[in-house]
């Protein structure tokens, strides 16, 4: 790992006044498919992190992603099967018994091939859910990408880019749709047959990291097109929308943290985080480049060593940020420390297919 060097000079200059105390909920896709012999199913983490007088705690490490509703803590995650590969997501009260949502296609013993159908949860919040979809069908060598926003509660039900972001979102997502095509490498789509059309449920929420050429903060909107394999399958590409606030989370003092990330020295040294965030009281940097890892930062700037790290030695991609302040916090905790301790149950594949698909 990159250690982290730069200073702050004067930080605590621009800090308000923030609440004592405040915890985050980090929720993380990791794919461990590089694993020896084998290639497990990519799975979900949660992290509770607390922050207290001047210091950071690893309060609850959770499997799946999990998250706080209205009615109390839910969970989010992909149920995996196969031989063939195929992924479906489920969203339930986190003492609940999962039901995803798909129809598991079994492989055909007349067929040396069979057919991949992979979901990944690229972005939750209390009330939406948005999952990349990667298709496969058997015996072909035509590939489909694909992106679902869904109500948490609804996931058998896509929703319409307007009816959550305006009609101005899906204008940016046809020009951006047209704007692919043209761009695309490896031929000229006009003669090709076949090629998706723009559509108003293909849409989701990305880390901007997951597209490498993303200028965008640290939440993108984005889409997909396809094309025949021998055009080249299409891809995803980025829909130039703002996502609200409302949506995506509070960004605590963006415009020191952005101060910091430009800095001469930052630059001279290369070595701040491509992707963090600052705490509600301003104390610590929360550094996602390399799994979790907490620095306090003091008056005279950013202490060198992690003052806290939950790393997963693995690839990951952040999904959830999700915070809780004041008397909330010990509220969390101790719910969340009791599901630590609990035997969560096994997910069942649901009978029927999410909407648009085959």
């Amino acid at each position: 790992m990159r250690s982290l060097l730069c200073t702050l000079v004067g930080l605590s200059l621009f800090m308000p006044h923030a609440p004592a105390q405040s915890a985050v909920l980090i929720g993380l896709h990791i794919d461990d498919q590089d694993q020896a012999n084998g290639q497990p199913a990519p799975s979900y983490r949660t992290f509770l992190i607390t922050f207290r007088d001047g210091k950071a705690q690893l309060a609850a490490d959770l499997p799946d992603l999990i998250v706080p509703r209205k009615d109390g803590f839910w969970r989010v995650g992909t149920l995996h099967k196969g031989p063939p590969a195929q992924e479906f997501v489920y969203a339930v009260p986190v003492r609940s018994v999962p039901h995803a949502v798909g129809e598991y296609h079994p492989p055909n013993p007349d067929w040396n091939c069979s057919e991949t159908d992979q979901a990944t949860i690229e972005f939750v919040t209390p009330d939406l859910l948005s999952v990349s979809y990667f298709t496969e069908p058997a015996c072909s060598l035509q590939v489909e990408h694909e992106h679902g926003t869904y109500n948490i509660d609804e996931l058998e039900k896509g929703l319409d880019i307007t009816a959550v972001l305006g009609a101005s979102a899906w204008d940016a997502e046809k020009k951006a749709d047209a704007k692919a095509k043209s761009d695309h490498a490896f031929s000229d789509l006009s003669n090709c047959e076949g090629v998706s059309t723009a559509d108003s449920s293909n849409w989701g929420i990305e880390r901007s990291n997951r597209l490498p050429r993303s200028k965008a903060k640290a939440w993108v909107l984005v889409s997909d097109y396809n094309s025949p394999h021998v055009c080249g399958d299409g891809g995803t590409y980025e829909i130039m929308f703002p996502i609200p606030e409302s949506l995506t989370g509070p960004a605590y003092h963006a415009d020191t943290l952005l101060s910091l990330l430009r800095s001469k020295v930052a630059k001279d040294n290369n070595t701040v985080p491509s992707e963090a965030f600052l705490t509600p009281a301003g104390d610590f940097l929360v550094d996602l480049s390399y799994g979790v890892r907490i620095f306090a930062i003091k008056q005279q700037g950013i202490e060198p060593r992690p003052a806290l790290s939950a790393s997963t030695n693995l690839e990951v991609n952040v999904v959830m940020v999700q915070w809780a302040l004041g008397k909330h916090v010990s509220q969390w905790e101790s719910e969340l420390q009791l599901l630590e301790k609990s035997h969560f149950p096994e997910p069942t594949v649901a009978i029927g297919n999410r909407q648009g698909s085959d």
